[in-house]
């Protein structure tokens, strides 16, 4: 709320849902070096890149394990130095935000005043190919329209391109409004956040190319 007071409350619960899903978690887990630790059943020694899900498992494991070992207050600090501030570049630059879940809040921004807000519905309209090579063709509707399509070699990855054809084609004001808030409030702030980071990084590569 305090980074989009004028959005509607319907956005603002599906943002903070998303702020926790496990694309987000894993790439603050991949960000901190975690896979580094995470223990496999590979003999070879060799970097094992990992699932969404299990970088996502890791990041809950580790903040689990910090209440048990220590306390509630080693868990906020983590959060507040390692978590939250990761959180306002990931909602700013909208890396967590995939098509589907873009579309939902754009239509939930649409509700009538008093009425149940209305959600795009998926409906597979076909499907052809073998069962080992499937093609899935999906439209989305909002109200009783149709308002975009997609295929995909599943059902999933069908609706995920048709959202996208949705988000292209029909006109969200919501999308235009956030994009423009964004720009004017935090352009300068994003700037600062991405310069730090990169300096960030190069003093740590500085570091260690002086231990080598």
């Amino acid at each position: 709320f305090i980074h989009f007071p004028d959005h509607h409350e319907g956005h603002l619960t599906l943002l903070r849902s998303s702020l926790v899903n496990n694309r987000t978690q894993a790439k603050v887990a991949e960000e901190l070096g975690m896979q580094e630790f995470a223990i496999t059943n590979d003999k070879t020694k060799r970097p094992v890149a990992l699932r969404t899900k299990t970088l996502a498992d890791l990041l809950e494991s580790f903040i689990a394990s910090l209440y048990i070992d220590k306390d509630l207050e080693y868990v906020h600090t983590f959060m507040n130095v390692c978590f939250f501030p990761r959180l306002k570049e990931f909602i700013l630059n909208q890396d967590w935000n995939d098509p589907k879940s873009q579309l939902q809040q754009c239509c939930l921004t649409l509700r009538t005043e008093g009425k149940e807000p209305d959600i795009p519905l998926y409906k597979t309209l076909q499907t052809v190919g073998p069962s080992h090579a499937r093609t899935y063709t999906v439209a989305v509707y909002f109200k009783g329209e149709r308002i975009g399509c997609g295929k995909g070699p599943s059902i999933q990855q069908a609706e995920m391109c048709a959202a996208m054809d949705a988000l292209e084609k029909y006109n969200f004001p919501q999308m235009a409004h956030q994009k423009r808030f964004i720009e004017r409030k935090y352009r300068q702030e994003l700037k600062e956040m991405r310069w730090e980071r990169e300096h960030q990084e190069k003093d740590l590569d500085d570091t260690e190319d002086m231990r080598k």
